[in-house]
């Protein structure tokens, strides 16, 4: 099982690889308090991005507002990368997936991992091991 938790500590010497945006958090507000409450939005809505440790590999969470819509209206997720190694894209993949696993866990209610990954298998999403 992958290991996925939140963290304060950036890597230096990383860079960063976009790799996954949603505009639209709003469809489903449990995601958005989700992310409110994991990363101290509430209080600090103008900290520094969000960061994820996946197996010792870092991830940036950059929260987004827009005009009109509760915050974070949308999240968008980077790879913290090492110099200029490149990317190992089905690591990546398997560390996308771990971080919707646990997203769609930490929101729980109608939304579980079991339901994620029959969709996943349904639509043989890359990295879904």
């Amino acid at each position: 099982m992958t290991d996925v938790r939140i963290t304060d500590r950036r890597p230096a010497g990383h860079r960063r690889v976009p790799l996954l945006a949603e505009h639209q958090l709003d469809h489903y507000p449990e995601f958005r308090d989700f992310l409110r409450d994991a990363f101290g939005l509430r209080e600090d809505p103008f900290g520094p991005p969000g960061l994820l440790d996946v197996d010792g590999r870092c991830y940036e969470l950059t929260f987004a507002g827009y005009s009109g819509r509760p915050f974070p209206a949308g999240v968008r997720v980077a790879a913290l990368v090492d110099g200029l190694e490149p990317l190992d894209e089905a690591q990546v993949d398997r560390d996308l997936w771990a971080i919707l696993r646990w997203l769609v866990a930490g929101v729980g209610g109608d939304w579980t991992v079991e339901a994620l990954d029959t969709t996943g298998r349904i639509y043989r999403i890359p990295g879904l091991s």
